[in-house]
């Protein structure tokens, strides 16, 4: 069977490895699209021979062991198996998975494949569990409005957040317009209206999901004495340099919501796969870009520039080679 592995920095080939085979209490799992994430990004590109990324799995399932209940050759499948973390190496054909110790959530019917790639929807469910707030009409300030950041975003209005979303890009304020930020700023425009001003003093709850250090110190600057600051991005490739002093000298609670929690993942995955498909969480149709298997290095190439054109890459699987395209 297939599986991309890296030959070095930013360079990965096709490699044949013999077929897995499911045990009598595992179900063998055709893989059809696997997500391209950006926590992966930085490893991918000093990756050395033989590594491997992918984390992010949709497929059919392909067999099913005697022992196992409640699935069937041909279900659509989402969600978390084999390891969930960035770098594990689930860019392959096959995948086997044991559904006693893994997530395995049937994708409803009539729903679209591209939109039930569960593992980063199930992270988004366990970061926004996290935000500590019951009145309706909070507000509540994301810094950062990528895919994560939307996906964010619609999901505290389906809490009943009042939501102010903040970028470095105008194409991304459109996508966080989109999925119902309540107001929107560039972050020079947030610097004068919020930050700079003397009358302001910071909003009681901020999320950030920007991934780098301006996105941090903003996110701090934005934040109120003794107010909440959640963080929601994943922040791989290297340290972190942000304004201890302040944030320390503002007594802020600081809280990461991205913690590998299996139990949330894995009612996060099924309670995402729901909301969506009941339409409570209003996160369908995703602009999204379909690369070939042999095209994984140039989907992670052009993370960095795929804003205002698309906000999610996956890998096709099924199919050698294609020119990608932006499905809507």
């Amino acid at each position: 069977m297939k599986h991309i592995v890296m030959t070095g920095p930013k360079q990965s080939a096709i490699k044949e490895i013999p077929t897995v085979t499911p045990n009598d209490n595992q179900v063998l799992i055709k893989l059809k699209y696997v997500g391209v994430c950006m926590s992966e990004h930085y490893a991918w590109s000093t990756a050395t021979a033989g590594e491997a990324f992918g984390h992010e799995p949709m497929g059919v399932i392909a067999q099913v062991g005697k022992n196992v209940t409640g699935y069937a050759v041909g279900d659509r499948v989402s969600g978390l198996w084999g390891s969930t973390l960035p770098g594990s190496g689930g860019m392959v054909e096959y995948a086997v998975a044991d559904p006693l110790d893994s997530t395995i959530v049937k994708i409803p019917e009539g729903a679209r494949d591209e939109d039930y790639v569960l593992e980063p929807l199930a992270c988004l469910m366990s970061a926004i569990s996290k935000v500590r707030f019951s009145m309706p009409g909070t507000t509540i300030c994301v810094v950062g409005s990528g895919y994560m950041g939307c996906g964010a975003i619609s999901l505290l209005k389906v809490r009943g957040a009042r939501v102010v979303a903040i970028d470095i890009r105008p194409e991304s304020l459109v996508d966080a317009k989109t999925y119902g930020a309540d107001e929107v700023y560039l972050v020079d425009e947030a610097m004068e209206l919020f930050v700079n001003n003397p009358d302001f003093a910071g909003f009681e709850q901020v999320m950030e999901w920007g991934e780098t250090d301006e996105s941090l110190d903003l996110a701090i600057n934005l934040t109120k004495q003794c107010g909440q600051l959640y963080l929601g991005a994943y922040h791989t490739g290297g340290k972190r340099l942000v304004d201890v002093q302040q944030l320390n000298g503002k007594a802020i609670d600081c809280l990461s919501v991205h913690p590998r929690e299996n139990h949330l993942n894995d009612i996060g995955a099924r309670n995402a796969a729901e909301l969506l498909h009941n339409g409570t969480w209003k996160f369908l149709n995703v602009p999204t870009k379909i690369y070939p298997i042999s095209r994984f290095d140039q989907a992670q190439e052009e993370l960095e520039t795929k804003h205002g054109s698309y906000m999610k890459a996956l890998v096709d699987m099924e199919r050698d080679d294609f020119e990608p395209y932006i499905l809507k």
